[in-house]
């Protein structure tokens, strides 16, 4: 099956194939470089500084729920759209970063070194940008209503609401690392404060 066909060209740029193919799946591409680099520098450097999350519980719980739900949604759509035969591009790419974020989330519940942060929050902030371009096409998609029709598999309403509930998860998530992240720093500069009145005394 080729990577996007029977596509309704909209005008302008980029086209639905084109995000689907080189632009919504790139931060996926490298995000799973960075983690195994980060694995493999982690395992190198077994004293490496992790910090310690101290959320609470329900909330680390509802943010792997909210993650699986986004796996959840990224399948519901290659379904869709394989059904309605479009082709799926490479978006399974993300469905398989998505994967491995839920991984490390789940194993590193407790601590988490600053640069799984950083590689996490720069991983949403890419996809939340790139998928806001996504949906700003699929509403103008909609707009046409080329799928819509009684025996579509796929409306282009459905399409787009799909990607809008994505979208703002990604943001979600993006707040989230950001969030973890900025505390994270705020208790370095706490603990190195700590250290430096104790060495003085």
């Amino acid at each position: 099956m080729p990577l996007c066909s029977n596509r309704f060209p909209l005008p302008g740029s980029p086209s639905t194939c084109t995000l689907d193919t080189a632009i919504v799946p790139l931060p996926s591409f490298f995000l799973l470089v960075a983690l195994v680099a980060n694995f493999i520098l982690s395992r190198r450097n077994s004293t490496a500084a992790k910090i310690w999350i101290k959320s609470v519980r329900w909330w680390h719980i509802t943010y792997l729920v909210l993650v699986a739900c986004q796996i959840a949604m990224t399948i519901l759509e290659l379904v869709r759209l394989a059904l309605e035969k479009f082709g799926i591009g490479l978006l399974p790419i993300n469905t398989i970063g998505l994967i491995s974020v839920f991984i490390f989330l789940w194993r590193e519940r407790t601590s988490r070194t600053r640069g799984l942060l950083f590689i996490l929050a720069v991983y949403w902030f890419f996809l939340a940008i790139f998928e806001t371009v996504k949906v700003a096409r699929l509403h103008r998609l909609e707009e046409l209503n080329p799928t819509t029709t009684k025996t579509s598999q796929y409306p282009s309403s459905d399409w787009f609401l799909d990607n809008a509930v994505m979208l703002a998860l990604y943001f979600i998530f993006f707040v989230a690392e950001s969030a973890t992240l900025f505390v994270s720093r705020r208790q370095r500069a706490d603990l190195d404060g700590v250290y430096k009145l104790s060495s003085n005394v």
